[in-house]
């Protein structure tokens, strides 16, 4: 396994199913990213799970947990939050650097 500890739960995370055992473990381990996303400011955990699947993989557990279930969906949501802000702030981000790159390049280069 990779040393990275959001990588490793979402691993884990698609190699267990739906049956009861697997969902204490998807709880607990939906519950560690939940730690590991708002643990630290600015450990960039968010962004190594959204680069990672972790926004579509959490999503794919949402729509296939058994109704009776509500411990693992009310942990998924939580993580699924976190990702969704995660992956908003990204693109914010990203978006910005887009226009103040052109901003610069504008100018720099008087165009």
């Amino acid at each position: 396994m990779r040393e990275n500890p959001v990588i490793n739960c979402l691993e884990r995370l698609k190699e267990l199913g739906f049956d009861d055992d697997d969902l204490d473990e998807m709880v607990g381990l939906l519950d560690e990213l939940v730690g590991l996303f708002t643990g630290v400011e600015g450990s960039g955990n968010v962004a190594i799970g959204v680069r990672n699947g972790g926004l579509e993989l959490v999503c794919s557990i949402c729509s296939n947990i058994p109704i009776v279930s509500e411990k693992v969906l009310v942990s998924a949501l939580k993580t699924l939050a976190l990702l969704i802000h995660g992956m908003c702030f990204y693109l914010y981000r990203m978006m910005l650097f887009v226009l103040l790159d052109g901003w610069f390049m504008d100018l720099k280069f008087g165009v």
